[in-house]
C-alpha cells in the first residue's frame, strides 16, 4: 500500500481520513492515491467531480472506498485523495514487459479474455457517461483469478485545464491516449482507442521494445496505414486471426468520427466470442436461477458425466464441467474412454445449439479424443461414427463466422479422414463441400488452410469423394491456397499433398497446367531445404507430369534464369540422406522419361549420372532401385538410338 504519512496530514475532510483509517483497521487493504496539488476552490471542484467514482459498481472496475481532500505537507498544497482497493498481483504493464523480455508471444485466447472483460467495462462506463481518458496497460490491475480491474480513472477537470494536464500526464503516458484527447476533446470513443492500443501492445510485445512500440503508436496517429501494415505482418507471421487484426484496426481509427463505438463492438462475432470466453453477461448466455453449483471435482469421470446429465439444460454447469474435462484430458489426470463421454457431448450440442462456448469446448474434446486415437493407431467406433461426424459438420455449418471453432472442426475432420470408413461417412454427409466452403471463406488464414488441405488429401483417396471434389472445383481452390501462402512452408506442404491427390482426377487447360507448374517450381525454390515440402511438391509434380507433357517441358524451360530440373537435382544433394525425399525425386524423373521429346534434355543435363549415383547409394532400398532402373533403361534406349544414328551418319 502507498503510504503518504497519514499521521502528518492535516485534512480538510477529517471524516474521510477517519473512514480510511477504519478500512485499515478492518484489514481491508487499500491504496491511497493523491491526485494533484491545488488551491481550495479547485480542490473542492475536483472533489465534486470525483464523486462519480464511488458509484461505479462493476466487477472489472476498481472499487473506490473514499474520496476526500487533504493537505499535502510536502507540497504545501491541497490534494484529492482516492482510497481504493489494493491489488498486490501487479498490473498488465508488468505482465507485458515480462513477455517482452522473454520475447514470448501473448496467446490470442489470453487477448480474447482481456477483450471480453474490457468490452464489458466499456459498455458499462458508456451507460454511465463515464470516460476513463487515460487507459493504459498499467491501469489494468491483475487479480489472482486472471481477471482484472480498471483503475486510475481521470477527474474530468484535469483534462480541461491545459496546464494541469501537462504537469500530471507524462509524455510516455500520452501515447496510449486517443489523438483527439490531446486536443482537449473527451468522449467515450477515447477509451476505445486506448483499449485497441493495449491489445496491439500485447500482440507486439515479442517483436518490439517498449520504446519502439511507443514510436510505432506515434506513427500510427500520423499515418493510419502504418497500422494496416503491422497488422498484416502479425496475421501472417504471428498467426493472429484476421478477426482480431480487423478489430484492432477499427478500434485504432485515428479519426474519432469513424472509430467503432462500444455498442458497435457488440455486433461483431469476434467480440461476442470474447464475451463468451470471459463469461460476460453481455454474451447473452443463460444463467441458472440458483447460480452455478460446484461440480464434484473428484477425478471420477463417471460421477462427472452423471452430474452433467442431471444438469443437462444449465449452461453454466455444462461450461464449467467441460472446462474441467478438457483439463483432465490435457493433464492426463484420468483415463477417459470416449464411450463414456461421447453420448453426453452429442446431447449437449443438441440441447445448447446457441451456446458457442459449449460447442467450442465439445469440439475441443472430440479433437483430443481423435488425436489420441490417431497416436494409438486405433479407430474409435464411438468417435469415428456417423453420429459424431454429422454433428460436427452441423456445428461447422451453423458457426461459419467463428474462426477458432472452424479451425478445431477442420482439425477433427483431418484426423477422422485418415480412416477410410470415416472418410466415406464424411463424404456421404457432404463433408467435402463443407470443408471447401470454410476453406474459401478463410483462404488467407493459414491455420485453417493447413487442416482443410490435409483433410481433402485424405478424403479423395476414395473414388466417390474424388469425384465430388472434382465437381466442387477443389483443385483450383487448393491451387489458390498455395498461391496465397507461397512463403509459408507448412501451408505449402499441406496444399501440395492435396494437389497431388486432386490432380489424379482433374482436367486442366494447357494454360492452367503451365501456371500451376510454375507455381510449384517457385514453391520448390522457396522451400528447397524443407524435407516434407520437397517431398510433397515432387509428388504433385509427378502426378501432373503423368497427365500432361506440357508440365515436363515447363520443368525444363528456364524461368527467371532457373529451370525446374536444376532445382530438383539440387534438392537431391541437399536431402540425399533422406530415402523418402530421394524416392519422390526419382518418381519425377520416371514420369518425365515417358515423353520422348524431353529425353535429350534429361541426358544433356546428366540426369543418368545422378541416377547411377542414387542407385549405388541406395542399393539396399528396393523401391528406389526399381524406380531408378526403369528410368535409366528408358534413358539408355534413347542414348543407344542416338549413337546408332550418329554411326550411320558418319558411315554415309
Amino acid at each position: 500500500m502507498e503510504n503518504y504519512e497519514f499521521l502528518e496530514i492535516v485534512s480538510q475532510d477529517a471524516h474521510g481520513v477517519l473512514k480510511m483509517m477504519k478500512h485499515m483497521k478492518d484489514n481491508t487493504t487499500v491504496l491511497v492515491k493523491m491526485v494533484e496539488c491545488m488551491d481550495e476552490a479547485m480542490a473542492n471542484k475536483a472533489l465534486r467531480e470525483a464523486m462519480f467514482l464511488l458509484d461505479l459498481q462493476h466487477e472489472n472496475i476498481c472499487k473506490y472506498k473514499e474520496i476526500f481532500v487533504a493537505w499535502n505537507k510536502e507540497e504545501a498544497a491541497l490534494s484529492v485523495c482516492l482510497v481504493m482497493e489494493y491489488c498486490h498481483v501487479g498490473n498488465l504493464g508488468v505482465v507485458v514487459q515480462e513477455k517482452r523480455q522473454r520475447k514470448e508471444k501473448v496467446r490470442e485466447m489470453v487477448i480474447k479474455n482481456f477483450l471480453g472483460q474490457m468490452v464489458d467495462v466499456l459498455v458499462y462506463t458508456q451507460s454511465k457517461n463515464v470516460i476513463h481518458g487515460n487507459l493504459k496497460a498499467t491501469s489494468i490491475l491483475m487479480m489472482e483469478d486472471l481477471s482484472f480491474v480498471v483503475s486510475d480513472f481521470t477527474i474530468p477537470m484535469f483534462f480541461k485545464d491545459e496546464v494541469k494536464f501537462k504537469i500530471r500526464i507524462k509524455e510516455d503516458q500520452k501515447v496510449s491516449m486517443a489523438p483527439e484527447v490531446l486536443e482537449g476533446r473527451l468522449d467515450t470513443e477515447n477509451d476505445i482507442w486506448s483499449t485497441g492500443c493495449i491489445i496491439l501492445e500485447m500482440m507486439m510485445c515479442c517483436r518490439m521494445s517498449e520504446t519502439e512500440f511507443l514510436q510505432l503508436v506515434q506513427d500510427i496517429k500520423v499515418d493510419g496505414k502504418q497500422l494496416e501494415l503491422i497488422l498484416e505482418e502479425l496475421h501472417m507471421q504471428q498467426r493472429y486471426t484476421s478477426g482480431l487484426c480487423d478489430l484492432v484496426q477499427s478500434m485504432m481509427e485515428p479519426n474519432y468520427q469513424k472509430r467503432i463505438t462500444a455498442l458497435e463492438l457488440m455486433e461483431l462475432d469476434y467480440v461476442m466470442e470474447s464475451l463468451m470466453v470471459c463469461n460476460s453477461l453481455l454474451s447473452g448466455r443463460k444463467k441458472s436461477l440458483l447460480g452455478v453449483l460446484k461440480i464434484p471435482y473428484v477425478g471420477d469421470i463417471d460421477k462427472l458425466v452423471d452430474y452433467m446429465q442431471s444438469e443437462i439444460d444449465v449452461e453454466d454447469v455444462q461450461i464449467e464441467a467441460l472446462k474441467y474435462m478438457i483439463y483432465l484430458l490435457h493433464e492426463g489426470k484420468v483415463l477417459m474412454d470416449s464411450a463414456q463421454v461421447t453420448p453426453v457431448l452429442i446431447t449437449l450440442l443438441n440441447v445448447h445449439p446457441d451456446c458457442l462456448e459449449i460447442q467450442a469446448d465439445v469440439c475441443q474434446i472430440f479433437l483430443k479424443f481423435a488425436v489420441k486415437a490417431m497416436e494409438l493407431s486405433v479407430e474409435d467406433d464411438n468417435l469415428f461414427s456417423e453420429t459424431v461426424i454429422n454433428t460436427v459438420l452441423s456445428v461447422m455449418e451453423s458457426q461459419r463466422k467463428c474462426v477458432d471453432l472452424q479451425i478445431v472442426i477442420c482439425k477433427i475432420l483431418m484426423v477422422l479422414s485418415g480412416s477410410e470408413a470415416a472418410g466415406k461417412l464424411i463424404g456421404r454427409a457432404n463433408g467435402i463441400q463443407s470443408i471447401l466452403t470454410t476453406l474459401r471463406m478463410y483462404i488467407d488464414y493459414s491455420r485453417i488452410c493447413i487442416p482443410c488441405c490435409g483433410a481433402i488429401w485424405s478424403l479423395v483417396t476414395t473414388k466417390k469423394n474424388a469425384r465430388t471434389a472434382k465437381l466442387e472445383g477443389a483443385l483450383r481452390t487448393v491451387w489458390q491456397v498455395l498461391k496465397n501462402h507461397l512463403q509459408n512452408g507448412d501451408v505449402v506442404e499441406s496444399a501440395c499433398s492435396a494437389l497431388w491427390a486432386l490432380s489424379l482426377e482433374e482436367t486442366l487447360s494447357d494454360e492452367e497446367f503451365e501456371d500451376i507448374t510454375l507455381l510449384l517450381i517457385q514453391a520448390y525454390i522457396l522451400h528447397l531445404r524443407k524435407e516434407n515440402s520437397v517431398k510433397n511438391i515432387c509428388l504433385a509434380l509427378s502426378s501432373l507430369i503423368r497427365i500432361s507433357e506440357l508440365v515436363a517441358f515447363r520443368i525444363l524451360v528456364p524461368d527467371e534464369q532457373r529451370d525446374g530440373l536444376s532445382v530438383i537435382m539440387e534438392s537431391y544433394h541437399i536431402h540425399q540422406t533422406n530415402a523418402e525425399v530421394v524416392q519422390t525425386i526419382c518418381l519425377v524423373f520416371l514420369d518425365m522419361v515417358q515423353y520422348e521429346d524431353v529425353l535429350p534434355d534429361l541426358i544433356s543435363q546428366k540426369v543418368d549420372k545422378l541416377l547411377n549415383e542414387i542407385k549405388i547409394k541406395f542399393a539396399s532400398n528396393e523401391d528406389i532401385v526399381i524406380i531408378v532402373n526403369s528410368t535409366l533403361l528408358r534413358l539408355q534406349m534413347v542414348d543407344g538410338e542416338s549413337e546408332d544414328a550418329s554411326r550411320k551418319t558418319s558411315v554415309e
